[in-house]
């Protein structure tokens, strides 16, 4: 599991981005607000899915369960996959519901090949 670097952009400035190599479960901290996670696949990365896992326990009864990858019926799907040589960019548009008890989102990421990497920038 990788702690990934918030990039906090400021007003009227530019950003520079901290990119992280993914791995199955990434987390970064956060307590409130919107964040952008740019991937950036290399020649030889890939990403089959993308999750921010949400730490609500399921109402008995709930339908649908998770989707596809996830672990939770209410984890965000981030991607449906990120090809080789594809950049992409994914919007969290309110962290708090992904917030975790330590003040951090976690990332699930499945279908790994390669070395695909992730900036976060935010809170907007």
């Amino acid at each position: 599991m990788a702690t990934i670097t918030v990039t906090t952009p400021t007003v009227g400035g530019s950003v520079t981005p901290t990119p992280t190599t993914c791995t199955a479960a990434d987390k970064f901290a956060a307590t409130g607000g919107k964040y952008i996670l740019y991937y950036k696949n290399g020649a030889g990365g890939a990403l089959t899915t993308a999750y921010a896992l949400n730490t609500q326990a399921a109402p008995a009864g709930t339908f649908p369960a998770a989707g596809s990858g996830g672990t939770n019926w209410a984890d965000l799907r981030l991607s449906n996959g990120i090809p080789i040589s594809t950049d992409a960019v994914c919007v969290i548009p309110d962290v708090a519901p992904y917030v975790d008890a330590t003040q951090f989102v976690n990332l699930k990421h499945t279908g790994l090949t390669g070395t695909p990497t992730v900036a976060v920038i935010g809170p907007l």
